[in-house]
């Protein structure tokens, strides 16, 4: 936050004449020209299409009327012409800003030119989003306010409950209310706090879930994150005993003892694989195991039919990632969300190539620790950019599951149903599930128990047995295929287990295919 409003007060003391300030946060934009007009003892005017002109009345500590210039023209006109040294903020003025309104944006470049005396103001135009006009590229410098960190957070529960009767709160509740906050604006703050003071008329460490609440709604509004309440843990996912052991040992790298021994923050891992191997289910319990908060960002979601939105949506979810830091960020089959960036140039004029740009660099650079974990299943369609060494600490290869890993995979869902694992032959269940995947697994389990009801008994081996003879598992089209992913992960990433599948049995040539299935390689790069 220093940073912005370091960079913001050196613009504006170097004479910049117009700046573009994205923010949705009015109030913050304002209380950063109010503090740098008073010290440099300049004024400070707002003007909005429906409130006009306003003055800051230093001596009452508001904004006075000033004029009555409801006109986009005549208030670019009276700040071209105005002699005093000043700021004047245009609020929300993106809708007068577009490419065809040539007048406009001819004023703003007048007032962009270097001035020959020493009149020192700025027009700030503030906008809610980033706005793209390619005349002020060369000219006008984009600022972007980020999202309030813990000093400002503290702040505003402070003066929200000033008032409030409570002696039970310590400094440590308070850290994890103001933790359990991060990611919201001023705004949404201060509200959420004052619905949580008039519902409970107080807010302590117990109405954390609700704030929790308040900010998965927040950001759910974004379109682009959603935020995942941690569920689960590594027992209840079958197998990956090396993925799992590896991701334990990072785990432990984002406390205050891992950073003064030495460690960095781990970057993140990319989990390829056969589909169903469990690989989304390991991504839904690091953050139970790790204690962080998870987010999934769907990247489909990023692309925007207006021009400039489709990086602003990568920059707020970026940003939203390392507002809320330490934290887990979750990119689920993140090869779909990258299609088309080969052909970018010539389908979207580049917008794609250049919002998975955006991504790569942040992966690469971000100072935050925000640990990205990607699945993907079908390698062919990954950038290879993504796969070198620097975006990911590791690659790891989620393979079928082994014998022993699909006797682990049936006891965890047979637990799941109250039922007793040893009540079962799960040496003939694994035998009977070669090139099974732990998701057709979890499926036979299911139609074993719709055959156990309908025959009025309680679910036995028989009926999963039943079951697995009427599933006609992936691998057995897809043998071609899955073996030459296996030889790719085999020189070019970690094996997730210790335990070697079975050799699949041939393909059977006279099941009919989808034009999908039957081309040779469909994984490899």
């Amino acid at each position: 936050m220093k940073d912005f409003e370091n960079i913001f007060n050196l613009y504006i003391e170097a004479g910049a004449p117009v700046l573009q300030v994205v923010t949705y946060e009015w109030e913050r934009l304002y209380g950063f020209s109010i503090k740098l007009s008073k010290k440099l003892n300049i004024s400070v005017y707002v003007w909005s299409s429906s409130l006009k002109l306003k003055k800051w009345n230093f001596s009452t500590n508001s904004f006075t009327e000033d004029s009555d210039l409801s006109d986009p023209l005549d208030i670019l006109g009276w700040f071209y012409n105005l002699e005093e040294q000043s700021i004047l903020i245009l609020e929300d003025f993106h809708p007068y800003i577009k490419e065809t309104n040539s007048e406009v944006i001819r004023w703003i470049r007048e007032i962009a030119k270097p001035k020959s005396n020493n009149r020192s103001k700025t027009l700030i135009i503030q906008t809610p989003f980033l706005i793209n006009v390619r005349e002020f590229d060369k000219e006008i410098p984009i600022l972007e306010i980020p999202l309030p960190g813990e000093k400002q957070l503290l702040t505003i529960f402070d003066r929200v409950t000033k008032d409030i009767d409570e002696k039970t709160i310590n400094d440590n509740e308070k850290r994890d209310i103001i933790q359990a906050t991060l990611g919201m604006s001023v705004m949404e703050a201060e509200l959420c706090f004052k619905k949580i003071i008039a519902e409970k008329k107080r807010l302590t460490k117990t109405e954390i879930s609700l704030i929790i609440t308040e900010k998965e709604q927040i950001i759910k509004k974004g379109g682009v994150l959603e935020y995942f309440h941690p569920t689960g843990n590594f027992n209840e996912v079958g197998g990956m005993e090396l993925l799992k052991d590896w991701l334990s040992k990072r785990g432990r790298a984002f406390s205050t003892d891992a950073k003064d021994f030495g460690l960095t923050a781990p970057k993140g891992v990319l989990l390829l694989g056969v589909p169903g191997c469990g690989k989304s289910l390991l991504a839904k319990t690091i953050s139970n195991e790790w204690n962080l908060p998870l987010i999934k960002f769907d990247l489909g979601k990023v692309f925007a039919g207006i021009v400039g939105e489709s990086e602003s949506n990568m920059r707020k979810a970026l940003q939203l990632a390392e507002t809320i830091s330490p934290s887990i960020m979750w990119i689920d089959e993140i090869e779909k969300g990258l299609s088309g960036t080969a052909s970018s140039g010539e389908t979207d004029g580049g917008t794609t190539s250049r919002v998975f740009g955006n991504l790569l660099s942040w992966m690469q650079d971000k100072k935050e620790p925000v640990f990205i974990i990607a699945t993907a299943n079908n390698i062919e369609n990954l950038p290879p950019e993504l796969l070198r060494k620097g975006r990911f600490d590791e690659i790891f290869f989620v393979d079928l599951p082994s014998s022993e890993e699909r006797k682990d995979i049936f006891k965890i869902h047979i637990n799941k149903r109250k039922r007793k694992p040893k009540d079962f032959d799960l040496n003939i269940l694994a035998q009977k599930t070669v090139g099974f995947s732990g998701a057709e697994i979890e499926e036979a389990i299911n139609e074993g128990m719709y055959i156990a009801y309908n025959n009025g008994d309680d679910l036995k081996t028989e009926d999963i047995v039943e079951a697995v003879e009427k599933t006609y598992p992936l691998s057995k089209t897809m043998k071609t295929t899955i073996d030459s992913l296996r030889k790719w992960a085999t020189v070019r990433a970690r094996m997730s287990s210790k335990n070697r599948p079975e050799e699949l049995p041939d393909e059977q040539n006279d099941v009919p295919k989808l034009k999908r299935e039957e081309r040779e390689n469909p994984f490899i790069c």
